[in-house]
């Protein structure tokens, strides 16, 4: 043993590529040794090993259950190298240092994850003795390796001969005291459900800075490996542009819940998603539109408001080709002067729309999966959000309006398209800050009034921005008014969408005022009667959801 380089440890459930591993290890001159059937897949390919019993004086018990779990394999981790108490102890007992181990854990995460799968499936696919190897090698500063893709990146270390040996370590260890974690983590919401929370990712793709410059050392983080969630926000390929910014990411994020709520709630209602567009602002929706091709879709979305769309980060489900970056840059735009937008997010980009937008700067984003959206795309996972002391965990936004379920309460005749209307302005809705009040007309968002203290000044919001001139402010004696110049031939005849139930009669009446002519909204309030009888008394078509069911909160 003391003319080797270092004896090696290799315990891995998942067998790939690990013979070519133990190989260079032989080459460099260690002496492997293996357990089960990580021994038995690197003696079939022709490399020395020898099986770890042999370090543990006896041979795998309970049914392999306990192979590794023993005092000599972690003496051999643990012992210090530079304490002579410890050489001294390692000599008379006559045991060996370990100085590498090459661990993956049983596949615990994916037997959580697979239907139909048991209490004792799970419990089967718990890990002891993978952890604790881990766990014990960084503690003691081995060469610790936790992940497949840290393999080629050790031997080619090694034959540098180990520069800057303290760092790299460290670096090994923090991965393998990592991935220990959320295994463990994983095991105990397996076994004690929404009683135990918590998270862990690893830093994906690095920001310049956070939401403001002085907030540094920000950046993306996430882990998104078992049960792949082709639309997580790690699996979008920035391709061009500026790198991604804190506040681009979390515009993405927006743009996702919208976007699919959006297709949720058309292929619920109608069985098929359309072409979609979405332009958000500081994550709200500016923009927002369907139609019956890519450029359709954002030709109405553009001019739902051209003003607030400037900055702004726009989604689609489709390809970025030449024709849609076009309408992009120049599509209602004064001269030829070009449209500033922070970034596009689609499924894929061509070549010409690149070179297109490359004169811009514009950032360009995709993702393949964005091709694919239905009911199913909603993302499940709970949420959380971090609080002081703690954090605040609840389900997802998953609920989907059903116009045809039981639970509506329709009052007055909803058109086709009226109804078409009210899906877009709830998944507009529903995903924006609340209070939230939403107006759409032909399959075009046309005013989005986010964030507001009262549900009036909700509406009046959504109302002064579907202006075409900025409102004024008027002076009365000694009052300031606020005159708003509205567009009653963009307002007449379309739909609006109110996150949660009106309490009083006054918003629907401001709405009904401005030529409003169907809402979808809640019912739970003691206001109802008088709300109902205010809009259809107007002429106004009304259905209701009731709040404990679909309330549209979001963001708060």
């Amino acid at each position: 043993m003391s003319d080797t380089k270092g004896i090696a440890l290799l315990s891995v459930y998942d067998k790939s590529g690990i013979e070519d591993f133990a190989r260079s290890l032989v080459e460099l001159g260690w002496q492997v040794y293996a357990s089960g059937g990580t021994a038995k897949a690197i003696e079939a390919a022709g490399v020395a090993v020898s099986d770890v019993t042999e370090l543990v004086g006896g041979g795998a018990i309970l049914g392999h259950r306990v192979v590794t779990l023993s005092r000599e394999i972690s003496a051999g981790l643990l012992a210090d190298k530079s304490s002579s108490e410890d050489i001294a102890e390692m000599a008379e007992l006559k045991l060996p240092y370990i100085d590498l181990v090459c661990v993956d854990m049983y596949p615990l995460e994916e037997a959580i994850a697979k239907p139909g799968s048991t209490k004792q499936d799970v419990i089967t696919q718990t890990d002891i003795g993978g952890p604790t190897m881990l766990r014990s090698a960084a503690k003691g500063r081995r060469i610790v390796l936790s992940h497949a893709e840290q393999r080629q990146p050790v031997i080619d270390w090694l034959k540098a001969d180990k520069p800057s040996e303290e760092e790299f370590v460290d670096k090994l260890a923090a991965r393998a005291e990592y991935e220990a974690a959320r295994y463990i983590v994983a095991s105990a919401k397996y076994l004690n459900g929404t009683t135990v929370s918590g998270s862990l990712a690893r830093l994906a793709s690095p920001t310049k800075y956070g939401e403001n410059p002085q907030q540094a050392e920000a950046g993306l983080y996430a882990d998104n490996r078992v049960g792949i969630d082709a639309l997580g926000i790690d699996q979008f390929e920035h391709v061009q542009g500026m790198e991604r910014s804190y506040i681009n990411i979390t515009d993405i994020d927006r743009l996702l819940q919208t976007v699919t709520h959006i297709a949720a709630g058309f292929d619920t209602n109608f069985g098929k998603v359309p072409f979609i567009a979405v332009g958000v602002k500081h994550g709200n929706a500016c923009g927002a539109a369907i139609g019956e091709t890519a450029v359709e879709a954002i030709q109405k979305m553009l001019l739902g408001d051209t003003r607030a769309i400037f900055g702004g980060v726009i989604m689609i489900n489709a390809p970025i080709d030449e024709p849609v970056a076009d309408a992009l840059m120049h599509f209602a735009m004064e001269g030829d002067k070009p449209r500033l937008l922070d970034g596009v997010v689609g499924t894929s980009v061509t070549e010409e729309a690149q070179y297109l937008l490359s004169r811009n700067k514009l950032r360009i984003v995709v993702n393949p999966a964005l091709a694919k959206l239905d009911r199913a795309a909603l993302d499940s996972n709970r949420r959380a959000r971090p609080v002081r002391g703690g954090a605040l965990e609840q389900p997802n936004y998953d609920f989907v309006v059903d116009l045809a379920a039981d639970y509506i309460q329709t009052y007055g005749t909803i058109t086709d398209q009226q109804k078409n209307d009210m899906v877009l302005a709830w998944g507009v809705g529903c995903t924006s800050n609340s209070n939230t009040i939403t107006l759409v007309k032909d399959g075009q968002l046309i005013g989005n009034g986010v964030g507001q203290q009262d549900r009036v000044g909700a509406g009046q919001l959504a109302l002064a921005r579907t202006t075409l001139a900025p409102p004024q402010l008027t002076k009365n004696g000694d009052k300031l008014i606020l005159k708003l110049v509205l567009e009653q031939a963009k307002l007449a005849g379309s739909v609006a969408y109110s996150d949660s139930f009106f309490p009083f009669a006054d918003g629907p009446a401001l709405l009904a005022e401005a030529g409003i002519k169907a809402i979808l909204t809640s019912s739970g309030s003691v206001g109802d009667e008088k709300v109902i009888k205010t809009l259809t008394d107007a002429g106004v078509s009304i259905a209701m959801v009731p709040d404990k069911i679909g309330r549209g909160f979001y963001a708060h």
